[in-house]
């Protein structure tokens, strides 16, 4: 008879999202995209690599390492695993 009920419905939601933590997508200057697209070059179908990439839905960079299952030059992704990334979220390549 005397439920409980949220008086601000959404209110805890929002407070959950505003205590995430973003980061702002970095800017790299012309040296460092130079070094990422010579990796990229370099980077193989089965080969072992780590991308640094910037997750917009997060917006967070993270790091994925795993082998290289796909690299589409056209659609422009890499695809590790079951995760792909476009290239315009890559910060980092190493392989």
């Amino acid at each position: 008879q005397f439920a409980m009920f949220d008086a601000l419905k959404g209110l805890k939601e929002a407070i959950a999202a505003k205590e995430r933590y973003t980061e702002p997508r970095k800017i790299l200057a012309d040296d460092a995209a130079e070094e990422l697209n010579k990796a990229l070059s370099h980077l193989e179908k089965g080969n072992m690599a780590t991308l640094v990439f910037y997750n917009e839905p997060e917006q967070t960079y993270k790091q994925l390492t795993g082998l290289v299952s796909k690299i589409d030059p056209i659609w422009k992704y890499v695809q590790i695993g079951s995760v792909s990334v476009r290239f315009s979220d890559l910060y980092q390549v190493s392989a």
